[in-house]
């Protein structure tokens, strides 16, 4: 789109240790929220193994893509039922508006 200027946001954050400049169109706020998570994940594993920073941070990276990966399924299950309800729905009120005519 022309004429549109999107702003850009360049947080620094700190993910086990290292500084790290992120720069998005997401809200610093939002930045440091997943710099932290991502922060924490790799915390919790280092604190319970004696994997390398590396290790940790690639199984840290598997676990966040498992949570995204069953949000995702649990979304689209979500949806799926929505969806069933709606039609259940206009089933009964098209049953219901039949049961009306007919004893009117």
């Amino acid at each position: 789109m022309k004429g549109v200027r999107r702003m850009v946001n360049r947080v620094i954050v700190t993910i086990d240790g290292m500084e790290y400049t992120v720069v998005g169109e997401e809200t610093e706020e939002y930045i440091r929220k997943n710099a932290e998570l991502v922060d924490r994940k790799i915390g919790e594993l280092k604190s319970q193994t004696s994997f390398s920073s590396l290790t940790c941070a690639v199984l840290a990276a598997l676990n966040l893509s498992d949570m995204y990966y069953k949000a995702m399924s649990g979304g689209d299950n979500l949806r799926a039922q929505v969806r069933e309800y709606a039609e259940e729905n206009a089933a009964l009120r098209a049953q219901l508006s039949k049961l009306k005519k007919g004893n009117g």
